[in-house]
């Protein structure tokens, strides 16, 4: 249903589908929204009755008062968590879309220096989400352990009824041994249920999220294609867009023609609707979606978009523009894509990762990708804004292509830019509009509710958070592991032990002894049966708050290391996901299945044969052997038959989050392209790839699964003989021997254990290794601690001498630079092409990547100091840095405005009025007086209740409440209209007055006569932001 515009904003809906799990929680992905039960099921309890009340009809009875119980206490249990569970759901929900809009954020929180006050936020809420969920888990864990308590007293009781009867001569030996072997399995079928329906709950959330999705009604389409016969432009009659919750329309009554061949461009000041009337013609803002539209707009099918903030799906340039040639063969795919980076100048650009793009080269690569659409047959080309991340020399590409279209295309153009505006054959200005309305597709935030934010999250920029960089805990909770392999191995042993004593009470009993000389064995019975239900239930707590807690550690870890490696880190959504949410998910699922059950496997294996060795040195080395045998013939079958399928249906899980994320976030340029069908086939080629590898696990665990019983049953057969051999020859007691042929039937769980920790460590491995990637990425090192010299203060100047830089494994960006930038004397204002460096040089002036080689200092206007002396922590608390893709955080204008200080900084009326003055300074006092609820009204995911220029000024009002003595402005007057742009920088003139600015800009417009202008050459390589 993405493939359709929604109710929701892209933001949100990406975090909605991609996430409709708890975090989307990779351990539902491969299990049913509802337990499925196999045939055994159903078959197994009724035909076990019936051969129990053929032989033995007490037991029977026994086993059929117990057996409906277990469903019924199961049942009362979940009903009585059902509402905790799904609680426990939201708040891991909330987790995942807390991390992802902070990954999304983390130029801002750099910028400000607020990115390690979120650690503390982030471990409050780990922490109080694991405390929750244990709190359920221990409830919803009481459903197992009714299952094992009524099972066990169940073939408890049946031991003890049996052993009496022996007792009393009333029951053969053979009679008795046949109920106590087939009453436990009555219980099997069940107690696989109850595993399968803890197993499927979350997928079960996932269905109800993914249901909710689907029931939301489609918008209205608005879009026509022109009659047969009548001319192939575009004719929009009476187009009116409102916005619910806003006063006055985006676009009221407007009448636009545009001939085949026309170029027509659309100007006027940000928030005037543009971008809105852009998204109607491409037939992304629909009636009754986002928005209220009403009016007529006829234009042919065939349609090439240039979004203002374009996103690729694509790993590679190539890759993405041959993806947009649509049903193409691959080779005509690729002489459409080298034929459109011709075009744009861009084929430097064709095997870059897309990740690596700066943003005027993603721009680029949007425009590529329109004339691939326009070179497959499009007749309509829009853009928006095409050149607003671009220098001089690409926008004069821009407006070559322009004219090289020119008369054969519909062609709109929204721009700021007159020299492009120039081009055009006719100019239609829009009248200035309520500046709050927002553009292209956006939502208020109460059209539809965003699970991540239905509940608030600690608030940004909480808590003072531990120093920036420091280890934030054991990579492995040791503690809660040993806790979880003694209760384990505890319950094996009690498992074990209630059958061997069974065994023994039996064969004893057929003796007929003194009823008195039985009276401890029948309580060993009932003891071991408890004490086996209680010390799994606690097993499982210990195990999953393992798990839990090497998340939470490992997700802090990620988040301290994205931060140390600033610009560098990989913020791309789909692999920023993938490895903060997907790959920390798969290490808390799968570290319940790797790594406590083979060391409980080992344990009780171990001792259960050196205790059957005691008994017996033949049969304990007999069974040993054999269980040695069968951990080999499982682990080699897991290795030849599973063929490493289940590392690889974990990497598709991994992919699969990737793919979806980066879709969603790019859906509505695919969807106009006409490529939704292809992108869904896509991610559906996905979801059957790991069906099958999903089929082939499971065949690789049944044979497995096999090998194991029929160890076990070898096992006990060979005990028994040899146990049968030394009762005849008068050297062991029935009894005994009893002991040693039953004991390795309960060996079944611990061996089947084995083969799926085997199963899964692959899988385990590849993501921990992917996170220890991250962790491993190089960062700008401090200096040593005797070598460190206190920061200046004020920073009152910044210079450079032969200054060369380069991100770690690539060629030097910057050569032997030179700059000097001081407070008061204007501003140093850095120009240069796309990937010229201007990107590497902010990087260095922020300690987020050293110099290899040349001198940067700072200085007070008394001592300067190096800044190769200072930690990356001192450097950055001396500088706010506005980035080109400053995020918006999904919250209120005030919370948004509160990142720029200390938690509590900004509280109180001398806060807020310091919010106001900000807000005016940077051009939004206009806004401010028409929004609804003043600095409380919320801005929407992405901030998509702005316009892309009220975004960039409410950046740009951040970085100056942060009230740093440096402050680096990154393109600071993109998507803003020329006299908009000329009045913010003479605002942040006077605001910066005293200030030491860098500010990096394609708008020559910018540049003082008072200030120092430093133009960096053409055809850098762009960093490469791992």
């Amino acid at each position: 249903r993405w493939t359709r515009p929604r109710r929701c904003s892209r933001r949100s809906r990406t975090m909605r589908c991609a996430l409709p799990t708890p975090a989307g929680s990779p351990a539902c992905w491969g299990c049913p929204t509802r337990p499925r039960s196999s045939p055994g099921c159903a078959v197994v309890p009724p035909v076990l009755l019936v051969v129990l009340g053929v032989t033995d009809w007490l037991s029977a009875l026994l086993v059929a008062v117990t057996l409906p119980l277990v469903p019924l206490f199961m049942a009362l249990v979940g009903l009585h968590t059902r509402d905790q569970t799904a609680e426990a759901a939201r708040a891991l929900d909330r987790i995942a879309g807390h991390v992802a809009e902070l990954v999304r954020g983390l130029p801002v929180l750099v910028g400000l220096g607020r990115a390690a006050d979120q650690l503390t936020a982030l471990t409050d809420l780990g922490e109080a989400h694991r405390r929750r969920t244990i709190a359920t888990l221990r409830i919803a864990f009481l459903s197992s352990l009714v299952l094992e308590v009524l099972a066990t007293l169940s073939v408890a009781l049946v031991a003890v009824t049996v052993g009496i009867r022996l007792t009393h001569g009333s029951m053969g030996l053979d009679v008795g041994l046949l109920a106590l072997l087939l009453a436990p399995e009555a219980f099997a079928p069940l107690r696989a249920l109850g595993s399968a329906h803890h197993a499927s709950e979350d997928a079960a959330e996932a269905a109800a999220a993914a249901r909710a999705v689907l029931a939301t009604p489609a918008p209205r389409p608005l879009v026509e294609e022109p009659p047969a016969g009548e001319l192939r432009g575009i004719a929009v009659t009476g187009l009116t867009v409102g916005f619910p919750g806003r006063g006055a329309p985006a676009v009221s009554g407007l009448d636009l023609t545009v001939a085949p061949g026309e170029l027509v461009a659309l100007r006027g000041p940000s928030g005037s609707g543009k971008s809105t009337v852009l998204a109607v013609l491409a037939g992304q803002l629909l009636d009754g979606g986002a928005a209220e539209v009403s009016g007529t707009v006829l234009r042919p099918a065939d349609v090439a978009v240039v979004p203002q903030f374009p996103t690729t799906v694509a790993g590679t340039v190539v890759d993405e523009l041959r993806r947009h040639a649509g049903d193409v063969d691959d080779a005509r795919a690729t002489d459409l894509a080298d034929t459109a980076l011709e075009w744009v100048e861009g084929v430097h650009l064709r095997d870059r990762a897309c990740r690596t793009l700066s943003p005027g080269e993603l721009q680029r690569v949007a425009l590529a990708r329109a004339l691939v659409r326009v070179l497959r047959g499009a007749r309509v080309l829009l853009l928006d804004e095409p050149t607003a991340s671009l220098d001089a020399e690409s926008t004069a590409v821009v407006a070559e292509l322009l004219l090289r279209l020119r008369g054969s295309l519909v062609t709109v153009l929204v721009t700021h830019e007159p020299a492009l505006a120039a081009l055009a054959d006719r100019t239609v200005d829009l009248p200035g509009a309520d500046p709050d309305l927002p553009p292209l597709t956006t939502v208020p935030a109460a059209t539809t509710p965003n699970p991540a934010a239905s509940t608030p999250a600690p608030a940004l920029g909480a808590g003072s958070g531990p120093e920036f960089g420091a280890e934030t805990g054991l990579s492995w909770p040791r503690r809660a592991v040993a806790r979880a392999v003694a209760y384990g191995a505890a319950s094996s042993a009690a498992g074990i032990a209630l059958t061997a004593v069974s065994g023994w009470l039996i064969v004893r009993a057929a003796e007929q002894p003194p009823i008195l000389t039985l009276m401890v064995a029948i309580v060993a019975v009932r003891g071991s049966g408890l004490g086996r239900a209680v010390l799994r239930w606690l097993e499982r707590l210990a195990s999953h708050d393992a798990a839990f807690r090497l998340a939470s550690t490992t997700r802090l870890r990620l988040w301290t290391a994205l931060v140390a490696q600033g610009p560098a880190a990989d913020r791309t959504p789909g692999r920023a996901l993938a490895r903060v949410v997907g790959d920390v998910g798969l290490l808390q699922d799968l570290s319940v299945r790797v790594v406590t059950p083979p060391l409980v496997s080992a344990v009780v294996l171990t001792g259960t044969a050196a205790v059957l060795t005691v008994l017996d040195p033949l049969a304990g080395g007999l069974v040993a052997a054999v269980l040695v045998a069968a951990v080999l013939a499982v682990l080699g079958v897991h290795r030849w038959a599973d063929r490493g399928v289940a590392r690889s249906a974990a990497e598709l899980q991994t992919v699969t989050l990737r793919e979806t994320t980066a879709t969603l976030e790019a859906a509505g340029d695919l969807r106009v392209h006409g490529l939704a069908p292809s992108a869904v086939d896509r991610l559906d080629d996905l979801g059957r790839r790991q069906g099958r590898a999903a089929q082939a696990g499971a065949a690789a665990a049944a044979v497995g699964d096999a090998i194991a019983v029929l160890a076990t049953g070898a096992a006990a057969v060979l005990a028994l003989a040899v146990g049968a051999a030394a009762v005849r020859a008068g050297e062991m007691s029935a009894p005994v021997a009893a002991v040693l042929a039953l004991a390795p039937l309960a060996l079944l769980e611990p061996l089947t254990a084995i083969g799926a920790a085997r199963r899964n460590r692959l899988a385990w491995l590849d993501a921990r290794a992917r996170v220890e990637a991250v962790l491993a990425e190089p960062v700008a090192a401090d200096p040593a601690p005797a070598d460190r010299l206190p920061a200046p203060s004020p920073v009152r100047e910044l210079a450079a001498e032969h200054l060369t830089a380069g991100w770690p494994g690539r060629p030097a960006v910057l050569h032997d630079l030179d700059l000097l930038a001081t407070a008061g004397a204007g501003w140093l204002v850095v120009t240069g092409p796309s990937g010229s460096g201007k990107s590497t040089l902010l990087a260095v002036l922020m300690a987020a990547l050293r110099p290899t080689s040349g001198d940067l200092v700072l200085g007070d206007g008394r001592r300067p100091v190096p800044v190769d002396r200072l930690t990356r922590a001192d450097v950055q608390a001396a500088i706010a840095w506005c980035p080109q893709d400053a995020h918006v955080f999904d919250a209120s204008v005030r919370a948004n405005l509160a990142l720029a200080r200390p938690r509590g900084e900004l509280a109180g009326p001398d806060g807020e009025a310091a919010m106001r003055r900000a807000l005016t300074d940077a051009g939004l006092g206009g806004l401010l007086g028409t929004l609804p609820d003043g600095l409380d009204t919320p801005v929407g995911a992405g901030g998509t209740s702005l316009s892309g220029g009220e975004r960039r000024r409410l950046a740009v009002a951040r970085a100056l409440l942060a009230d740093r003595d440096v402050v680096l402005l990154d393109e600071p007057t993109a998507h803003l209209d020329p006299p908009t742009a000329a009045a913010l920088v003479a605002d942040l003139r006077r605001a910066l007055a005293g200030r030491l600015v860098v500010c990096v800009t394609h708008d020559p417009a910018v540049a003082g006569e008072q200030d120092s202008v430093l133009a960096l050459g053409a055809h850098a390589p762009a960093p490469a932001r791992r």
